[in-house]
């Protein structure tokens, strides 16, 4: 007879009172975040060189961080729209229209204690439109707000025919540009403030982890009970408020509507959200890569005045940094796939 003998079972011990875990150092470098962080400081110091200096003058500093909050707000609001799965592709019209808007509002004479609630109205309402075709009629996002982004151009030749609206109240500018929280123009408070508030969204608050959820499986969210359609719409709608905010902060720093405001605008803000890591198919991403590629895509426009390269230039960067992040997005995702 063969005798076995029993093992216990391995107890697992509680780790000591003073264990630390180690950090992964490798995986921290290699972070998006990190990386956005040394693309900043590089071009910083290279356009610093190049400018002599001229980089760190109080003016453009300024300039700097109020087009980088003129961005930053609309791009927390894509963000949230592209994390779900969508994308919108007209907010330069838009913010075009709701400059002409709000512009015609002031040159008739209106206050701005009433004129300001229209753009965030007018914002409101244009993306509730996108919201519609986009969930309401069942067409794509990307030719919904094509559309759209023709329509909306051309209510702002309606209104405005070939005239240029220069009646902006000084009052935008003091607020927005020339007074100060700290070091700071209120223009950046304001979208440090939006921003901040976003990712707390979609970190702590139950909708906000929603959206990730949608962005990777809508249907699998959908039969769990979340409710994707109103979500959806929501986000379009939250977007457009944040570029009727946007709208208001760039008449703060250049007091003139033309019928060519906002175009490219559209541009800025996608390669701020996709530089920043937000995946365009949806599901992942997050407020602070936003804000690192807004600052980045701020820079980039800086650096083209500063070194007195042609501004279409601009476009051509603006679009090649597009095309390589969403290169490195997908190559990431291939790697995660087969590890």
């Amino acid at each position: 007879m063969s005798i076995h003998t029993l093992s216990a079972p391995a107890v697992s011990r509680p780790p000591p009172l003073n264990y630390r875990p180690r950090l992964d150092w490798r995986e921290i470098v290699l972070r998006r975040e990190t990386m956005l962080l040394v693309v900043l400081v590089t071009v910083v110091v290279a356009v610093s060189i190049v400018s002599h200096g001229g980089f760190w003058n109080r003016v453009n500093i300024d300039s700097f961080l109020v087009s980088s909050a003129i961005t930053a707000v609309p791009a927390a609001g894509m963000t949230l729209v592209i994390l779900n799965g969508g994308i919108d592709v007209s907010i330069g019209s838009m913010l075009g229209l709701i400059s002409a808007t709000g512009g015609l509002m002031f040159a008739a004479g209106w206050s701005a204690a009433l004129v300001v609630p229209v753009f965030l109205l007018t914002g409101l309402a244009l993306g509730w439109i996108n919201g519609l075709l986009v969930l309401a009629g069942r067409i794509p996002p990307v030719v919904a707000t094509l559309g759209t982004l023709s329509v909306f151009r051309m209510g702002v030749f309606l209104m405005m025919g070939s005239s240029w609206i220069t009646a902006i109240p000084p009052g935008l500018t003091r607020f927005f540009v020339s007074t100060h929280v700290g070091p700071l123009p209120v223009a950046s408070v304001l979208a440090l403030a939006v921003t901040g508030a976003m990712a707390v969204f979609l970190r702590y608050h139950r909708e906000g982890r929603r959206l990730y959820a949608i962005g990777n499986n809508d249907e699998a969210a959908r039969l769990v009970g979340i409710p994707v359609r109103r979500l959806r719409w929501a986000t379009y709608m939250v977007l457009g408020v944040c570029v009727g905010l946007g709208a208001l902060m760039q008449l703060g720093q250049t007091p003139i509507v033309q019928t060519t405001s906002g175009t490219g605008f559209e541009l800025n803000v996608i390669a701020a959200v996709v530089l920043g890591g937000t995946e365009l198919s949806g599901g992942r991403g997050g407020m602070l890569g936003t804000v690192l590629g807004t600052l980045v895509v701020a820079l980039i426009n800086d650096a083209i005045v500063l070194m007195h390269i042609q501004p279409f230039w601009s476009g051509v960067v603006l679009g090649f940094v597009i095309l390589v992040a969403i290169g490195v997005n997908e190559s990431r995702r291939a790697g995660k796939a087969m590890s």
